[in-house]
């Protein structure tokens, strides 16, 4: 560690301060066109889908794809020891 003197060290001190305020100018400059926060913005207008006058008719499903929500297990209740 060099030793430095008084007038040395405010020097160095002001000097890091003036970069830290620099990089600290930069980033609000980068961050403050993302719009965050709780502004809204204009949402995209949607793509409008070509209107098809043929449409598929639905097909049923088989009776080998239909299949049934399995039924739940029960949790079976703990019994209380007996302090002897």
């Amino acid at each position: 560690m060099t030793t430095k003197t008084i007038p040395q060290y405010l020097n160095d001190e002001r000097q890091k301060d003036g970069d830290a305020q620099v990089r600290r100018e930069e980033e609000a400059a980068r961050i403050q066109p993302l719009n965050h926060g709780h502004h809204r913005t204009a949402k995209q207008p949607k793509l409008e889908l070509p209107a098809s006058d043929k449409t598929a008719p639905k097909s049923k499903k088989t009776a080998s794809r239909v299949r049934k929500k399995p039924s739940t297990a029960r949790k079976t209740v703990t019994k209380a020891r007996k302090v002897a």
